[in-house]
């Protein structure tokens, strides 16, 4: 996969890239400059938003909780004229309503470390956000959109394999687009260690949860088919009606060049 010409080159955040381009249901493909997928974007310089606002960005949606929110702020998107909106997957109290390492006020974490469970859990933790950003992609006045959590990987990672399947995008391509990641994540965490308050949380987190396994999205898969029938059973059992699927397939596929 060619993994760079996805990558929107930007000083401020590393994990920016197009969800256009791969091929899905009934010989279309993916359309490219529509939806985004990144990592955080509170330290975008200037220049960055520039190219942002050239690309006509329309939608920011904010996986994060609402306490990594509330410590670095919406960054310098925040007076452009771009729609907002925050939905956290995992429901993390900002002022001591849990510990500091707990993630969730929905269910508890799922034991052990095993990645591909942590993001089954985030469907049942994380279901009202995931099916509202369905919904606002079968309105065509938010694209472009990008959606994003800390590192692009995780929750974002979820959420794109979400769209990706009901797309139609085939399973191996779903996780070499998730794998991309692992050539980023180098510069996401440099960035991370250099804020002191940061690396002090990162060192209470087993460093496997920083890795990007194409193992992981392919569990996360298998489990998705095996519970739920898969992403568009999950997607409809969640709340997501037909109507609006059909009008994300209209808005994000395109007839093949």
């Amino acid at each position: 996969m060619d993994a760079e010409s996805r990558l929107v080159p930007l000083e401020g955040s590393f994990n920016f890239r197009d969800l256009g381009g791969y091929p899905g249901l009934g010989g279309m493909h993916t359309r490219r400059g529509r939806l985004f997928r990144s990592d955080a974007l509170h330290e975008l310089t200037a220049d960055d938003v520039g190219k942002l606002r050239q690309m006509g960005l329309q939608t920011v949606v904010d996986l994060r909780t609402e306490r990594e929110l509330a410590r670095t702020g919406r960054g310098p998107l925040e007076p452009e004229s771009v729609a907002f909106h925050h939905l956290a997957v995992v429901q993390e109290g900002v002022r001591g309503t849990v510990t500091a390492d707990a993630e969730s006020l929905a269910a508890p974490a799922p034991p052990g470390d095993d990645l591909a469970e942590r993001y089954l859990w985030y469907l049942e933790v994380g279901r009202d956000s995931l099916v509202e950003v369905l919904t606002m992609l079968g309105d065509g006045s938010r694209y472009p959109l990008v959606f994003h959590c800390a590192a692009g990987k995780d929750r974002t990672g979820v959420l794109a394999a979400l769209i990706l399947e009901i797309l139609g995008v085939d399973r191996e391509v779903i996780v070499a687009d998730y794998v991309i990641t692992a050539e980023r994540i180098s510069f996401i965490m440099e960035r991370w260690l250099a804020d002191p308050e940061f690396a002090e949380r990162m060192a209470k987190v087993p460093p496997s949860r920083f890795s990007v396994e194409a193992s992981t999205m392919e569990g996360f898969l298998d489990g998705l088919t095996s519970q739920f029938g898969g992403a568009r059973a999950w997607a409809v059992g969640a709340g997501v009606t037909e109507e609006t699927l059909g009008r994300i397939e209209d808005f994000l596929l395109e007839p093949q060049v």
